[in-house]
């Protein structure tokens, strides 16, 4: 079973967050707001509030799905070769655990250079933007380009201090989704040690390891961003191991569920998944079914809870976004169909660029869709709408076409210098001959059956558009059925 298709949601994410950003500012009086709630005594009906069509811009619960999306990519190689090496009557792989390690360490010490180089170049690139370019949102409170650039780089380092896990101090307008970077990389140091924690445990060891963790990070602190991750992670190992395995063995009987039973739970996680990430940022306030589901909401993830968060927004929005997006791509796993839509060609395209996609939304927002809007409705008297319509697809055009340059001239070139730093430097998985086990990599996109004697080789398929390409590591030795990674 192929992973492509979480490149398309990643896409649409990304695209879902660029759309909660053009519209904040234009459409804050109602955009936040669920259908039906009420303001200055007069009932708000737009149709963009509406439940399961105001997902087009809940970009909140979209950075819940990012986080899930991480847990599971960054888990995923790890845990098919642990899973792989402990098949029933299946002598362990020679140098399993010494790959295994070999990929944790790759892993950790490309994650930094993978996410904050790019990070860095925009801060840079938005420093001199927001100084020089006369239209859009300037900022020329500093008195020179160099106490300019020297503030943007200050927001840098905030972001990419891994011990601060409290609300980070408000970053530059136009810089201001850099805070989930941050999160994210914090997240990948979980990762890699539950990853190394687990790696001997039996599977369903493992299951419960991941799951009492999740639970306990967002008992103790409201860690959702925690549960989000482990969340993918347990996505990653019910795909090799899936639950019906585990019952199979603790009756001692093979169990096969109709695809019925599977089917249709499914749909219905994917639909409750698209409804609770839609939550709306502003208080239900009688507005269906919001209002129901918002009496399940524990008190600490309610207003004036007492708890601190290192996001914005209030914390019932991360709660119900958690629970949505790992329910959404648990009943996707199970849906071949709808995973097939979501690998068409251009969902595909937008999952490749996304991250640059992501990094650069702020100045497509800032000094192309917004300047727009603005010059149309105060200039030539535009109606809102209008204005705003044209807004958003110039600066949706502009991101697509920046993101893709952005993507081939400095992501890729942070991604061959992680590579080039961890393995000719730092010489990890570097090979005899000065071939690197990190350059070449065998993709899986099958698990294999629980009673299945199958080589691992057997069960690989190499497709260079899988998700699988972007973060992890395999060895690649064998030298069968491989082909150049490029990896995020």
């Amino acid at each position: 079973m192929s992973t492509t298709y979480l490149n398309g949601i990643r896409g649409l994410a990304c695209w879902i967050v660029f759309n909660e950003h053009m519209t904040m500012d234009i459409y804050r009086d109602f955009i936040f707001k669920p259908y039906g709630a009420e303001k200055d005594g007069k009932k708000l009906e737009h149709f963009i509030q509406l439940p399961f069509v105001r997902a087009l811009i809940a970009g909140k619960g979209m950075v819940c799905v990012f986080f899930v999306l991480s847990g599971f990519v960054l888990s995923y190689s790890s845990l098919r070769k642990v899973n792989d090496a402990a098949k029933p009557n299946k002598p362990e792989k020679a140098g399993t655990r010494d790959d295994l390690l070999t990929s944790v360490s790759s892993m950790t010490l490309r994650r930094a250079i993978r996410l904050f180089g790019p990070m860095l170049a925009l801060a840079f690139i938005t420093g001199f933007v927001t100084y020089y370019v006369p239209w859009g949102h300037m900022d020329r409170a500093a008195p020179n380009i160099f106490a300019h650039l020297w503030k943007f780089w200050l927001s840098a380092v905030t972001v990419m201090n891994p011990y601060h896990w409290g609300r980070l101090k408000p970053l530059p307008r136009h810089y201001g989704q850099a805070w989930t970077l941050g999160v994210e990389y914090r997240l990948s140091l979980v990762m890699f040690l539950m990853i190394a924690t687990t790696a001997t445990l039996s599977t369903v060891g493992r299951k419960i390891v991941i799951i009492f963790v999740a639970a306990w990070s967002v008992y103790c602190n409201r860690r959702w961003d925690v549960a989000c991750a482990m969340g993918g992670m347990l996505l990653a190992e019910l795909r090799f191991a899936p639950l019906s395995d585990d019952i199979s063995r603790l009756f001692n009987r093979r169990l096969r569920p109709s695809k019925w039973l599977t089917i249709v739970p499914a749909v219905f996680c994917v639909a409750l998944g698209v409804l609770l990430c839609s939550w709306p940022e502003s208080m239900p306030s009688g507005a269906e079914p919001y209002s129901s589901i918002w009496e399940l909401t524990p008190e600490s993830w309610r207003p004036d809870s007492g708890h601190g968060s290192p996001e914005p927004v209030g914390g019932w929005v991360w709660w119900w976004g958690t629970i949505g997006a790992f329910s959404m791509l648990w009943g996707l796993e199970q849906l071949p169909l709808l995973q097939k839509v979501l690998s068409v060609s251009f969902l595909k395209y937008l999952g490749e660029i996304s991250y640059a996609y992501y990094l650069l939304q702020g100045l497509g927002h800032t000094h192309v869709g917004i300047p727009i809007y603005e010059v149309l409705q105060d200039k030539y008297g535009w109606s809102k709408n209008s204005a705003f319509a044209i807004g958003y697809i110039v600066g949706n055009i502009f991101n697509i076409i920046a993101s893709d340059y952005f993507w081939r001239v400095i992501d890729e070139s942070f991604i061959r210098l992680a590579r080039h730093v961890v393995v000719e430097w730092l010489g990890v998985g570097k090979q005899p001959g000065n071939r690197s086990a990190v350059d070449y990599t065998p993709v899986p996109t099958a698990a294999p059956l629980a009673d299945d004697d199958r080589s691992a080789s057997d069960n690989t398929v190499v497709e260079e558009d899988d998700i699988a390409l972007k973060e992890g590591f395999d060895d690649g030795s064998n030298g069968e059925g491989v082909r150049r990674r490029r990896d995020w």
